[in-house]
């Protein structure tokens, strides 16, 4: 490896980090510890997260196309996580579920299943033992049909799910959880007609 020369008398010398005023080498320095002990952290709470199984079941309206469900849903831990596992803590869940709908339309109503899967990104603050949390998930549906109603047709049985909500989990393991989502499901303008679908969604879940 080369060496850079010393400096000579009357030339300023090569400004390198052995060189750098004491404050800007400590900041470099904290700064460095502070990205690889945080990717430390990051991997080892991500390797600790067990692939914990839990079983949801939800209720949904939309009043808009006089559509409601009923759904089931079974999720695990990935085992990737971020933060602090006695405070905010950012995790991502995979979800599998099935849902039967009910049209409530009196223009030739149909009764379609909607099969998905989707990645689930979950923010909680895990400082007390009610552990409040926001929900966001973007995946994919698969219809066994294309109409819940004559007034209400999307071209397409493959759709897209996106959805944000809000829950509180509790219980000695916080085991339990219940709360709120906003679903919207369409196939993102792949076919026309896409009328999309928005359900207000209920659920309970039970963690083992």
């Amino acid at each position: 490896m080369r060496l850079l020369p010393e400096a000579r008398p009357g030339c300023a010398a090569p400004l390198t980090l052995r060189h750098l005023p004491f404050p800007a080498q400590r900041i470099r320095q904290a700064a460095l510890a502070a990205v690889l002990s945080g990717a430390a952290f990051g991997a080892s709470v991500a390797q600790a997260a067990p692939p914990i199984p839990a079983v949801q079941i939800g209720y949904g309206i939309d009043t808009s196309h006089d559509v409601q469900k009923v759904e089931a849903a079974f999720l695990w831990d990935s085992g990737f996580a971020w933060g602090n596992p006695q405070g905010w803590l950012l995790d991502l869940q995979w979800e599998v579920n099935v849902a039967r709908w009910h049209s409530t339309s009196s223009n030739n109503p149909r009764n379609p299943w909607e099969l998905g899967f989707s990645p689930v990104a979950r923010l909680a603050w895990k400082r007390y033992s009610w552990v409040p949390f926001l929900e966001l998930s973007v995946g994919v549906r698969l219809m066994s049909e294309t109409r819940s109603s004559d007034d209400h047709v999307y071209a397409t049985a493959f759709q897209f799910s996106e959805y944000a909500g809000v829950g509180v989990a509790f219980g000695k393991e916080q085991q339990f959880a219940v709360g709120y989502r906003y679903q919207h499901i369409s196939n993102a303008g792949i076919k026309e007609p896409n009328p999309g679908t928005g359900f207000s969604t209920v659920y309970v879940r039970y963690r083992f």
